[in-house]
């Protein structure tokens, strides 16, 4: 085996897209999507004895003014096959050699490898895979692990996700989705409606970001992010747009009403009048909600949009904002069934929601986050989290305890500034 450098990057593309590890940010053009906040990156790579590429990994380089210094990071690790132990051992080394050169403190990876397998709700599962072997190699290679923790407490990518195998016959799928049917009856009654959209609608993510950055606190990514994120990614980008006409949904419901009604009507067991007069009821009282909030208007209204990247086989949902609105209205599942089916017809195989906290708490901040997504009957996937090849001690110490301090200030005053 051999550690290359300045892999070609249609080489190292076509390499990386292919392999079951691969994310969007282990391919060549999130070095472009990091220039700014990272001063330098790199294409690495390992080649048999016949020269053919068998690993690819990203690695990027920050200077720190505290200390003045530089450290290097492979955003979610390597690509390679997992059950080649030599290789993650020859890889690791190198990576960790390579970084010292380049005159860094210490290496960060955080690896998007499984560590245990686990069921859908996210309970281990009993004589299912282990994946440990990959840390016990990267610690014989000189890396600290630095521990399996919440999903959402600090780490630079999360360490949960969900994800749903596309691999299978269609209407398997929508079998898995929970209340598929219903909430897509429910859509459709209400004129809520998905489009693909282009670059020009961007703004539609940006404002329901900003919306809900006042609610959680956190600093939004303004719209030249996102047309960089866009620009950078353009061929693997899909873009959907879900909207809806209140005024129409208003007459839809009536019309429903009225349906109703008459079909109470001869109706004579009363057991089963009783849902009916319900249904009714809950009806109008939405009907009513529409007029009373100002939505009454005959316009096509933006609900949100969501953000996707797909290369290869392999979907990921960079990100979704959705405005809060009336509780029928399911803007988020409308985004997410459209999507699903769009790209499944285009040859999706794996369609990743990109993390959630992985609390099997249900009083958890971010409990019902994780239960829609674990909604849609994907799997649930534990990371086997962040890994630090450490070359200088005090520096690394130093800047360890300045940049959690720092995330820590910069969250508080965010979240003051942030939220209403």
């Amino acid at each position: 085996m051999r550690f290359v450098t300045d892999v070609d990057p249609a080489r190292f593309d076509a390499f990386a897209i292919a392999s079951p590890l691969n994310h969007y940010s282990k391919t060549s053009p999130f070095i472009r999507l990091m220039k700014g906040e990272y001063d330098e990156g790199e294409l690495l790579g390992v080649e048999d004895e016949a020269g053919n590429l068998i690993a690819t990994a990203v690695m990027l380089h920050k200077k720190t003014k505290f200390p003045f210094s530089q450290y290097s990071y492979c955003q979610y690790g390597f690509n390679l096959d997992i059950e080649n132990r030599e290789l993650i051992d020859f890889f690791a080394r190198s990576l960790k050699e390579h970084a010292r050169e380049k005159g860094s403190f210490f290496l960060r990876m955080d690896f998007n490898i499984t560590r245990l397998e686990h069921e859908k709700d996210g309970r281990l599962k009993e004589n299912g895979f282990n994946h440990e072997y990959v840390t016990e190699i990267l610690e014989q290679a000189g890396f600290r692990h630095l521990g399996y923790n919440y999903g959402y407490s600090g780490n630079w990518m999360s360490r949960y996700t969900y994800r749903l195998d596309l691999d299978q016959p269609f209407d398997k799928v929508l079998k898995g989705i929970k209340r598929c049917n219903t909430l897509t009856s429910k859509n459709s009654d209400r004129c809520v409606r998905v489009h693909k959209a282009g670059r020009d609608e961007l703004d539609i993510l940006v404002s329901n970001e900003e919306d809900l950055s006042h609610v959680r606190g956190f600093r939004p990514k303004d719209i030249t992010w996102f047309q960089k994120l866009w620009d950078t990614y353009e061929p693997y980008v899909h873009y959907y747009v879900v909207t809806t006409n209140f005024h129409q949904a208003r007459c839809s419901l009536e019309a429903i009403v009225e349906q109703e009604e008459k079909h109470l009507s001869l109706m004579k067991d009363e057991n089963k009048m009783l849902p009916v007069r319900k249904n009714i009821e809950a009806l109008k009282k939405e009907i009513a909600e529409i007029r009373e909030k100002g939505y009454d208007k005959d316009e096509e209204v933006p609900l949100g949009a969501k953000f996707i990247i797909m290369q290869g086989v392999n979907v990921w949902n960079v990100n979704m904002y959705t405005a809060k609105t009336l509780m029928n209205f399911r803007a988020a599942f409308a985004l997410h069934r459209y999507a699903i089916e769009d790209l499944y017809g285009q040859g999706a195989k794996t369609y990743d929601f990109e993390g959630i906290s992985g609390s099997l708490d249900p009083h958890d901040e971010y409990y019902g986050q994780q239960d829609f997504k674990k909604s849609f009957g994907g799997d649930f996937l534990e990371f086997l989290g962040e890994f630090d090849a450490v070359f200088d001690e005090k520096k690394y110490k130093a800047w360890f305890r300045n940049d959690r301090l720092y995330r820590r200030v910069r969250r508080k005053i965010r979240y003051i500034l942030n939220k209403n």
